[in-house]
């Protein structure tokens, strides 16, 4: 039953990690659209998936928990309890949880970035025409808002998300499991083969 339940919950967060790094994509696709007026082919990926998305907010998830109900779940009962200032100290709270969340992401991107940069000669994105940035990988306001954006969802979308996910089927969820992770890793292999074959990362558009 342990090893069941340790399996399902697995697939869980497989299934939330494809599911957040889509809308990732979506959301960076939209706003370059919106942007630029044109369609840019984000990501390393041909799939429409963004996996920094799903691998920044599982590792802020796993670190930090939710605001209310993770690591800082006694200080958000604690400004719960109040009789005065509750929203004012639970304000608080989400600021320090915001400080937090502005880590993994950052971590990912520089290591992401320096590696696909030093390793295959190619950099997935560019943030060296920032004043605050960190070898072209990391950018203050961008790690800022990673942090905004992840505090909202775990404070807001993360339960609600989570609720929807464990009330799929095990099939159900297996299927998108397994089946996106052999498309991802089939879709990393054929990237990565074209990139040293032509020294330059394949784009549909």
């Amino acid at each position: 039953m342990k090893t069941f339940a340790a399996r399902n919950g697995a697939l869980d967060y497989a299934v939330i990690f494809f599911l957040i790094s889509f809308w990732g994509w979506c959301t960076e696709t939209a706003l370059f659209l919106l942007r630029w007026g044109r369609l840019s082919d984000r990501g390393f990926l041909t799939l429409p998936l963004c996996t920094i998305y799903g691998s920044a907010a599982l590792a802020a998830y796993f670190l930090l928990g939710t605001p209310q109900r993770g690591r800082l779940g006694p200080l958000w009962d604690r400004a719960s309890a109040l009789p005065r200032g509750k929203g004012a100290a639970r304000a608080g709270v989400l600021a320090l949880y915001f400080l937090l969340a502005c880590l993994p992401p950052a971590l990912l991107e520089l290591s992401v970035g320096v590696l696909f940069r030093k390793a295959l000669h190619v950099r997935l994105w560019d943030y060296g025409y920032q004043k605050f940035q960190l070898l072209g990988s990391v950018s203050l306001i961008f790690t800022f808002l990673w942090g905004g954006l992840i505090t909202l969802g775990m404070a807001a979308a993360w339960e609600p998300l989570c609720g929807y996910v464990r009330g799929l089927s095990y099939p159900v969820k297996r299927a998108w499991a397994v089946g996106l992770s052999v498309c991802t890793l089939a879709d990393f292999l054929f990237n990565l083969i074209f990139l040293l074959a032509t020294g330059k990362p394949l784009r549909l558009f």
